[in-house]
C-alpha cells in the first residue's frame, strides 16, 4: 500500500498579547525616528527605530502561525509556516519509533499521564476544538496534534497500517 504524502493544515489561534506588541513595536519606531530627530541625536534615533522596526517584524510574522503534518516516506513530519509565506520544518518521527497515538481524552493514554515527558502542542489552541486533539508520544517525547476531517482519518489509518498497536481511535 502506497500512500505517497498526505499534508493536513492547522490555523494556530492568534494571540492578543503578539497584536499589541505589534502595534506597541511598530509606534515606538516611529516615535525613536522621529524624537531623534528633532532632539539631534539622529543617529541614536535611527538605531533605535530599526532595532523596533526589525522587532516588529518578527512580531508580526509569529502572529499568523499554521502548523502541517505531513506523512512522507513512513515519517510523520511537523512543519510550522508564518504568515503563509515562511516554512519552517519542526521535527520528523519515524512511523516505528511511535509509542502511542491517541485521542487526549483517551484511557490509552493513562499510564503515560504521571510520566515526566517534554510536551509539544502543534493544534490550533482553540478550546472549543478539543475533541480533534491527538496526543502522540515518541522517545519519550508527548506531542499535542490536531487531526480533522477526511485526510485525518487516511492519516490516522495510514499510520495505523505501520504501527498497529500503536495507534487508537476509541
Amino acid at each position: 500500500m502506497d500512500i505517497g504524502v498526505l499534508e493536513i493544515v492547522v490555523n494556530k489561534k492568534t494571540d492578543t498579547l503578539l497584536k499589541i506588541m505589534r502595534v506597541l513595536t511598530i509606534v515606538l519606531a516611529v516615535c525613536f525616528v522621529i524624537l531623534g530627530t528633532l532632539m539631534g541625536a539622529a543617529i541614536i534615533g535611527m538605531i533605535l527605530g530599526v532595532a523596533c522596526g526589525v522587532a516588529a517584524y518578527f512580531v508580526w510574522l509569529n502572529c499568523v502561525v499554521d502548523y502541517e503534518y505531513d506523512y512522507v516516506e513512513k515519517e510523520l513530519r511537523i512543519a510550522k509556516i508564518l504568515q503563509k509565506q515562511k516554512r519552517k520544518e519542526l521535527i520528523s518521527y519515524p512511523l516505528d519509533k511511535i509509542e502511542i497515538l491517541a485521542p487526549s481524552s483517551s484511557w490509552h493514554l493513562d499510564s503515560y499521564k504521571n510520566r515526566q515527558m517534554e510536551t509539544a502542542d502543534y493544534s490550533s489552541g482553540y478550546e472549543d476544538r478539543l475533541q480533534y486533539q491527538y496526543t502522540l508520544v515518541v522517545n519519550n517525547k508527548k506531542i499535542l496534534l490536531e487531526l480533522e476531517g477526511e485526510d485525518a482519518d487516511r492519516l490516522l489509518t495510514t499510520i495505523r497500517t505501520f504501527a498497529p498497536r500503536s495507534v487508537y481511535r476509541d
